[in-house]
């Protein structure tokens, strides 16, 4: 009962105990070079204290960040680097889940960042033509 109270006073007050990131970025040829996406590394590196582990994966890379106390966290620094990566990749936009989860030292706050195309690209003009089809 004593970690439910602990981990409700954490998560009402938005104040967790420790910070994690997993973020997916993908390799494909229409995504930004190499060291766009390794200056983009670097600066969750930097958030992260150099925490950091890089994971080749097919068609993407994965960056897992080990756990970061509270209070060595810079959560400006953070959506900073979030917004950089969304610069740099143009053609894409960010999506984000936060999860709250205990650990062995109390409760950590987790995001999940992975830079996703849109369903609808953006440089669709109205003056394409359309097919329409036909009712009988």
């Amino acid at each position: 009962m004593q970690f439910v109270k602990r981990l409700w006073k954490r998560h009402v007050r938005e104040r967790p105990d420790e910070y994690q990131a997993y973020v997916s970025l993908p390799t494909s040829d229409d995504d930004p070079s190499f060291g766009e996406v390794h200056d983009c590394i670097e600066r969750l590196e930097h958030v992260f204290e150099g925490r950091l582990d890089v994971y080749a994966r097919v068609r993407r890379l994965a960056v897992v960040s080990d756990p970061v106390s509270a209070d060595r966290f810079d959560a400006d620094a953070f959506e900073a680097a979030l917004e950089s990566l969304e610069d740099c990749y143009e053609t894409r936009s960010l999506a984000r889940v936060e999860k709250w989860r205990p650990s062995d030292d109390g409760v950590v706050k987790s995001y999940v960042v992975v830079p996703v195309k849109p369903l609808f690209p953006r440089d669709r003009t109205a003056d394409e033509p359309r097919v329409e089809s036909v009712v009988e």
